[in-house]
């Protein structure tokens, strides 16, 4: 069984950003203003990192099964590339970084087969999943 430090540390990243993407966007604004891009823009970006977010705590739970890991990842990859083309300047390199960890992340998972238990039987394989979830920068989290 792998350590629930390491665990933990991912789970609470995740968590952080969840909590944090509930007060993304503009909240009030029932209507459409066509002129506000910056809006959509800021929508698409939140609604990415919220999947993000949703994906990566359900790997986060010590039973994910493998197949479940490799459907979530997936999406994540795709959502952090949605998420890319849509963040706010200011945090664009810390969102292109968090996702190349993911990236990493992602491999290292694919070469154990999805096996949590694999990833976390190493030191290295620990301290990747560590590294993952301190690239999830405080700004990030903050926006």
């Amino acid at each position: 069984m792998h350590p629930m430090s390491s665990q933990a540390r991912l789970f609470a990243a995740v968590v952080t950003l969840a909590l944090a993407l509930a007060g993304c966007g503009h909240p009030g604004t029932n209507g459409r203003n066509s002129a506000d891009t910056a809006t959509d823009t800021e929508q698409a970006f939140c609604s990415a990192m919220g999947g993000v977010a949703v994906r990566i705590a359900r790997g986060a739970e010590t039973t994910t099964p493998p197949d479940d890991l490799r459907v979530d990842f997936g999406e994540v990859v795709a959502l952090l590339d949605q998420a890319e083309e849509q963040a706010p300047e200011a945090i664009s390199d810390d969102v292109a970084a968090f996702a190349a960890a993911i990236d990493r992340y992602v491999v290292a998972l694919a070469d154990a087969d999805y096996d949590l238990d694999v990833i976390f039987s190493t030191p290295e394989g620990t301290q990747l999943a560590v590294e993952t979830s301190h690239a999830l920068t405080r700004d990030v989290v903050n926006h």
